[in-house]
């Protein structure tokens, strides 16, 4: 058993996390884009392109001269999707276009097709209009101009922007490695091991998947039982694997809780065991060079938290991304009160159809299944016991990323 420290301030949990990770200590490779769904970008991307490429025609309908404004106009020639102009425009002239083709050169306008009815040779203006519905060369990004940053997750929408500037290949850091341990005598894997005292494995699986999903190689996920000398073994075996150890269970001060002892056995610093919110109080924060490790509470709501707030802000500055908070303000539907005031606090909550957010029925850190139900967090700070209805609050919400 080892002695109750007071807790660390969130904020101050957090300084301490980036301070002891380096940004962007993993080695590097390069990757063709095509194959680089989930990477994190090593290096700034620059566009080889100007987007538009050229002066386009945002809308179907009929180029004519900058300034050549009058209701009726010889069409020259038709330009197809992939061809260029061939026709010069002169005074009364018009090029039909398709949208996204380019203009003649001199185009001041493209007239709508919607509003021309045709003639002989010809088109006349039924509504004349001011706006151009013209999209200029280099009018979304110039060549040269910073895509995306280093640190930049590569989604869908990251791939398809970097492909439009014409960047095929990409410098990325290799995958950050994770180990998962589930602490415990209590836990099983088969239902049928299930008997008094016993409780299904959630923590492990719920881990493992979590660090698949942003994109983590999970080199192991294996439970311990409550033994100092077997945990102490398992952490030492996985620095040399992993980048990054997260152990659920026996972190707190209980006689069986060895996680604390077990890391300084195993030659690692402990920088905080406690930190002020909930659920996810009795935290253990440890490091050496090459390798960190968390030690998140047994309860799967906590451990579903944590794994959030402090494992992904980790995973972040070995990969030297930006910390994305997530955070959104939006209207509390109802009071929120609370008896203590101590810690920050992070309550399930549903988002109304009056998109004013209200906490769900919760009953404490196990109780997994509210998340079920759940739209998101409502962040409460600490020193706040009550949040009155229509105040605007700290909502995080449960997007891809979190799930």
């Amino acid at each position: 058993m080892i002695a109750s420290r007071p807790a660390t301030l969130l904020n101050d949990a957090l300084d301490v996390v980036d301070r002891a990770i380096p940004q962007g200590t993993l080695s590097r490779r390069k990757l063709p884009l095509r194959e680089a769904a989930g990477e994190t970008l090593a290096a700034d991307q620059l566009s080889r392109l100007e987007l538009p490429p050229f002066d386009k025609a945002a809308m179907d309908g009929y180029a004519v001269l900058e300034g050549d404004r009058r209701d009726r106009y010889q069409v020259l020639e038709t330009v197809a999707a992939g061809s260029t102009p061939a026709a010069s425009l002169r005074p009364g002239t018009a090029v039909k276009v398709m949208t996204g083709t380019p203009v003649p050169a001199g185009a001041g306008q493209v007239i709508p097709i919607e509003h021309v009815r045709s003639q002989a040779g010809g088109i006349e203006v039924t509504r004349p209009t001011d706006r151009r519905n013209i999209c200029p060369q280099g009018e979304d990004v110039r060549a040269g101009d910073v895509v995306l940053r280093a640190g930049a997750r590569l989604g869908p929408l990251a791939i398809a922007n970097l492909i439009s500037c014409g960047i095929t290949e990409v410098e990325v850091f290799r995958p950050l490695r994770l180990a998962v341990f589930s602490t415990g005598d209590e836990i099983v894997d088969d239902p049928r091991q299930l008997g008094p005292g016993k409780i299904m494995n959630t923590n492990g699986p719920m881990l493992a998947l979590l660090g698949r999903r942003f994109s983590m190689d999970v080199v192991t996920e294996t439970s311990l039982p409550d033994d100092r000398q077997a945990t102490a073994a398992a952490v030492a075996a996985a620095t040399g694997r992993a980048d990054l150890v997260v152990l659920s269970g026996g972190v707190s001060v209980g006689d069986r809780d060895f996680v604390g002892q077990a890391l300084a056995d195993a030659a690692f610093q402990v920088h905080f065991t406690s930190v002020a919110v909930k659920p996810g109080r009795p935290l253990t924060f440890a490091t050496r060079p090459g390798t960190a490790v968390f030690g998140l509470p047994g309860n799967p709501v906590s451990v579903y938290v944590m794994f959030h707030v402090f494992v992904r802000r980790a995973a972040a500055r070995f990969c030297g991304s930006p910390w994305p908070a997530g955070e959104i303000p939006l209207r509390l539907g109802c009071d929120f009160r609370r008896r203590q005031a101590d810690r920050v606090e992070y309550v399930p909550c549903r988002i109304g159809d009056d998109a004013a957010v209200a906490p769900l029925e919760f009953h404490g850190s196990a109780h997994l299944a509210a998340l079920l139900a759940a739209d998101g967090l409502l962040v409460v700070p600490a020193g706040i016991s009550l949040l009155p209805a229509g105040q605007l609050v700290r909502f995080v919400p449960f997007t891809e990323g979190w799930r």
